[in-house]
């Protein structure tokens, strides 16, 4: 039996965890305390996605599924050093966050929105 191909399934579920991850940061101002310079500048979470030892049992989780475990392996730079204590909070108020969504689709933020879309080029070419 053929393996189904989970490819554009996983960029979606990775897309929406990048998503979420940055949202909350943002309306969090976390960005405040963050030593990224860019997510200061930008005054959202906007800097670097690193892969987390944070993420294992999620990864775990995708990988039985059959999925490769990348779309949730990586968060924000600040959140992915953080230590376990700070890591914990996040995740409660991430799950906080995911209810509100569910109760509340149209729920989006604008700022963070176009802050992501002035950093990419018209045209999908690299920035300069």
């Amino acid at each position: 039996m053929p393996k189904p191909d989970f490819t554009d399934y996983e960029k979606r579920l990775s897309a929406d965890h990048e998503h979420r991850c940055r949202a909350l940061l943002t309306t969090q101002l976390i960005w405040r305390i963050c030593r990224t310079r860019k997510c200061g500048r930008d005054r959202a979470c906007t800097g670097a996605m690193l892969v987390s030892s944070h993420q294992d049992s999620k990864v775990r989780v995708q990988r039985e599924i059959g999925l490769s475990g990348h779309a949730c392996a990586r968060l924000p730079a600040c959140l992915a050093n953080a230590q376990e204590p700070a890591f914990q909070i996040f995740e409660r108020i991430m799950d906080e966050l995911q209810k509100y969504q569910i109760e509340h689709p149209e729920y989006r933020l604008p700022k963070f929105d176009r802050c992501l879309k002035g950093r990419q080029s018209p045209q999908g070419l690299p920035n300069p």
